[in-house]
């Protein structure tokens, strides 16, 4: 099967970032605005938690059949239509509001952005580069993802602001969510004209048969679990990020704006880190790549432990310069964990389903992270619960480190050396 490389499709990859950012404004912007949100809507914090486990309850579950379907189906009309539903599950938020109606709507979030739209843009991330370019493509893509988060963020706090500073937070909100409504709905109908189905997707014309023994293949392969508990490791981190917000409001005592900007951060930290770590990746190996993600990780989490028992301005430095030590090591690993399919030696033609059932279990934190840490925080008030908390993330961060050792001394090791053999067999027949 052809492939293209970055170089031609890098256009491409920017297209698919820009999807893949805008799309989930509206089921993670809560998080942004975590007090505001909760204040308008009165939920507790387990009711916000249990927001964020409907979205991801139902989208774990669904992405194993979205895996079936990227394999089956156009990827660029799954795109589409889960852009436009997205948006519109949106503008139901608006007029539905209890708290039964807000977890239907962010479970039918799950299905949109994550069952007919996850599986189907990782499958076509992959095709964009060559076997040696799988990190970089990633990378790039999760950079770009970045870059836009950062950009769209940077609306939704200017039009946050704007009504905050009349003393109309509520307004904000629904504003924020009007914009987060209406833009997947714009990007969608700019890609029907835009975005083109990748060549090795088109080809022969007709949708790939995917059988019952594909996926019990799939399930079969030990290098997809071994992936799935390196997602898993880190991705505790992705989903409990936030917390930081709360942590230095609630408990070491900045203002609102302040604990706000650390979470904003990792949308900074994200272009750089991702890409980095991509490119960086393909070249000295996934395994010990991600291994130093983790490290960082790590690292971050003992300071932010730490900084609650600091004073004064020395507090808060060290408590912004752990966020962005975690956000580094973070969206560094974020951007690798589809690569490392490539280097165990998962076939193409079942990558769809492969990457649907690492998503399904390597995304669980999706799940379990809100509802741990909203009854954490809700049963040990206070410091207390944020410790605990955060010294499970720590606890994460370390058995991801010691897996990624394992990785790279293992399946990174066998791959390193078959690519050797390759060049080494390709320099002899030019001889």
């Amino acid at each position: 099967m052809e492939k293209t490389g970055i170089k031609k499709n890098f256009f491409t990859i920017i297209l698919l970032s820009f999807a893949g950012s805008i799309i989930y404004g509206l089921p993670y912007f809560r998080s942004y605005y975590y007090d505001a949100y909760q204040s308008l809507y009165n939920l507790t914090n387990v009711q916000m938690g249990l927001l964020g486990s409907a979205y991801g309850l139902l989208g774990v579950f669904s992405y194993i059949l979205g895996g079936v379907l990227a394999d089956k189906f156009k990827a660029k009309k799954l795109l589409i239509m889960s852009m436009i539903a997205t948006g519109l599950g949106g503008l139901l938020h608006l007029v539905f509001t209890d708290f039964k109606a807000l977890f239907i709507i962010y479970g039918l979030w799950g299905f949109t952005s994550l069952l007919t739209f996850w599986p189907a843009l990782m499958k076509i991330v992959r095709i964009q580069g060559t076997e040696e370019e799988q990190s970089r493509a990633y990378g790039i893509f999760e950079g770009g993802r970045g870059v836009f988060n950062a950009a769209h963020l940077a609306v939704a706090t200017a039009i946050f602001g704007i009504f905050e500073a009349k003393a109309l937070p509520a307004l904000g909100i629904k504003g924020i969510i009007i914009f987060y409504s209406v833009a997947p709905i714009i990007v969608a109908i700019i890609f029907i004209f835009i975005l083109k189905e990748p060549e090795t997707i088109k080809s022969g014309g007709k949708a790939e048969k995917v059988s019952w023994s594909q996926i019990v293949k799939v399930l079969k392969m030990p290098v997809v679990w071994f992936v799935v508990c390196l997602m898993f490791t880190s991705y505790v981190f992705n989903m409990s990020s936030y917390y930081f917000t709360p942590y230095a409001s609630n408990v070491i005592g900045t203002s609102a704006v302040v604990a706000a900007v650390l979470t904003v951060l990792a949308q900074y930290a994200r272009p750089f880190a991702s890409t980095i770590g991509g490119f960086s990746a393909d070249r000295f190996g996934k395994g010990e790549i991600m291994a130093g993600g983790f490290f960082l990780m790590a690292i971050g989490m003992v300071a932010v432990l730490g900084a609650s028992r600091l004073s004064g301005s020395v507090q808060m430095v060290v408590m912004v310069v752990a966020c962005i030590i975690i956000y580094v090591g973070m969206f560094s690993n974020f951007g690798l964990y589809f690569s490392f399919l490539t280097e165990g030696g998962v076939p193409l033609e079942v990558s769809g389903i492969a990457i649907g059932v690492a998503s399904t279990f390597g995304y669980l934190p999706e799940v379990l992270c809100p509802l741990i840490a909203g009854k954490t925080l809700d049963v040990y008030e206070g410091a207390k619960g944020y410790y605990i908390y955060f010294t499970f993330m720590l606890v994460m961060a370390v058995l991801g480190l010691v897996l990624s050792v394992i990785w790279s001394r293992t399946y990174g090791k066998r791959y390193k050396e078959r690519m050797r053999l390759e060049k080494s067999a390709g320099t002899d027949s030019q001889k």
